[in-house]
């Protein structure tokens, strides 16, 4: 019995010991196998203390599946808790360290100095791009543009000599010095915001070069010039200035080469054509001599195509008809005034609508000469209309006589060649003389009454010449003038239609269609 005992006992001392040798094993196998994700120790013999907290291993981003003891693979519902402590460590410890750099940065960094101060002038590149515009008014003279803006330049405080780049963003931009660039034309700049504020820094350790990007919102001053509106190009700027360092302190310039093309990404207006955007350096309106400045200058011209159809045309059209009056009978006087009244009351509405949302500029603008011209052409329109009544109130004496003499020249004879029957009344006695004007210029064929006295009846015959003479000079005159009867005579052709009516048919489209030939050639010459 104490023999059994005793194999007993020492039969679980040996299982014991097997059992604690394979534990030992195990153990020894999963830390050969976890080798990869162990934490090296610091070494303090590096040169750069910063080396350090780069130096882990960085985490592997594969998610294929580990083996456990070489032969079990790992699953989430059966890996041990210290895997998950390695993995922990493996994913964060990347992170710690650019944290503990941050920390050694910030201990000596002060943000209220800029680099370089009181060694050398800070140099600023700066580059954009515009995403968009937005709207172009005239009414307060100015423009929307969302842009990207970026600005790079280097602090030697931040140059640690390591081959590492730090992206951060949002509030802890604000713990960097930034370069306090603002838009000398803004009315009013904002970031863009979402979640948080749209920007970004870079920090290259290496040599402390940086770069801050952001996306901006900005409404801008323009001196809009109106004189060629609506056929008109505007140039608008973006001033680039710093607000409070010097030139000698701080200096800007472009990233890119002066006057090249700015990208565009989306060049889409509603009203206007982007004709180009280009880098330029200071513009003498808004930058000083003390203080560095860049300049974006974009050029637009407008799009004439809906002031064509709204207004051009529709001019045109009131215009030509005024001109329906000089086909209406110049007796219908209700039918013509009423139609030029109405014309000019439309003209005149439209000029006040085309200037309603327009400021109001000391200056005539292209659309004012435009409609100002129609608007006279529809005024000489009434005009015309006031001298027709006025001539005709003359006109049936005057077509008494002209029917008489045409009637007398429908029979072979023509008026001017009658023989003319005057009776003269002298001493108390009448006197009848026929005379025809052909005897009057040949000085033939003058009957007078016989006298006694030769001398006296000489006398006569000269004092009765001088009376006459202005009459039939006068007719004589008349007589000339046949190639301007003709044309009248063409003219009253057409029963009831004024003689003015027919010249205005013909002069007021001549005349309107070399004002618009003019007015284009001007306004559209670019």
């Amino acid at each position: 019995m104490p023999s059994l005992l005793l194999v007993g006992l020492f039969s679980c001392l040996q299982m014991s010991a097997l059992l604690s040798h394979g534990f030992v094993l195990n153990n020894n196998t999963r830390l050969k196998n976890n080798s990869t994700t162990t934490v090296t120790p610091p070494n303090t013999h590096t040169a750069n203390p910063l080396e350090y907290f780069l130096s882990t291993t960085k985490p592997r981003r594969d998610s294929a599946p580990q083996r456990h003891n070489g032969s079990e693979i790992i699953k989430p519902e059966n890996t041990p808790p210290w895997e998950y402590h390695l993995k922990y460590e493996e994913l964060v410890i990347p992170g710690r360290n650019v944290s503990d750099i941050l920390e050694i940065v910030f201990k000596k960094y002060d943000k209220r100095i800029r680099p370089f101060y009181g060694v050398q002038t800070l140099h600023v590149d700066l580059d954009m791009l515009i995403l968009s515009f937005g709207e172009i008014s005239e009414t307060s003279m100015d423009f929307e543009v969302d842009l990207y803006l970026g600005q790079f330049w280097q602090d030697p405080r931040l140059a640690f000599g390591i081959n590492r780049t730090i992206i951060l963003g949002g509030m802890a931009c604000e713990k960097f010095w930034l370069p306090d660039t603002f838009f000398v034309n803004s009315i009013d700049t904002r970031i863009h915001r979402m979640v948080f504020a749209n920007k970004k820094i870079w920090i290259n350790l290496i040599n402390g070069s940086m770069m801050l990007s952001a996306r901006l919102v900005t409404k801008n001053s323009c001196k809009l010039d109106l004189r060629d509106y609506p056929l008109d190009k505007q140039t608008c700027h973006l001033a680039f200035e710093s607000f409070s360092y010097e030139e000698k302190d701080l200096n800007f310039t472009w990233r890119s080469k002066v006057e090249s093309d700015i990208f565009i990404y989306d060049n889409e207006m509603a009203q206007f054509d982007i004709v180009s955007a280009k880098r330029y350096l200071k513009h003498k309106v808004y930058h000083s001599d003390t203080f560095s400045g860049l300049t974006a200058t974009m050029i637009f011209r407008r799009r004439s195509m809906y002031y064509i159809f709204q207004m051009y045309i529709p001019c045109v059209c009131i215009v030509a008809l005024s001109w329906v009056s000089f086909w209406i009978n110049h007796e219908a006087v209700p039918a013509r005034v009423a139609l030029s009244i109405t014309t000019v009351l439309t003209i005149s509405y439209m000029r006040g609508s085309v200037n309603a949302g327009m400021p109001r500029v000391s200056y005539l603008k292209s659309i004012d000469y435009f409609l100002l011209g129609g608007f006279v052409f529809i005024f000489m329109t009434l005009l015309e209309y006031v001298l027709v009544l006025k001539q005709s109130r003359k006109i049936p004496i005057y077509h008494d006589d002209k029917k008489t003499d045409y009637e007398l020249n429908e029979n072979g004879e023509e008026p001017d060649r009658k023989p003319l029957l005057v009776t003269v009344a002298f001493d108390g006695k009448s006197y009848k003389f026929k005379h025809s004007l052909e005897d009057m210029e040949n000085g033939t064929n003058l009957s007078y009454p016989k006298r006694k006295s030769p001398v006296h009846d000489r006398k006569r015959r000269q004092s009765l010449a001088t009376r006459l003479k202005p009459f039939f000079t006068k007719r004589g005159i008349k007589n000339n003038e046949g190639i301007m009867q003709l044309v009248k005579r063409k003219f009253k052709s057409e029963k009831g239609v004024h003689y003015l009516d027919q010249y205005s048919r013909i002069l007021f489209p001549l005349g309107y269609t070399a004002f618009l030939t003019t007015y284009f050639v001007i306004y559209m010459a670019d």
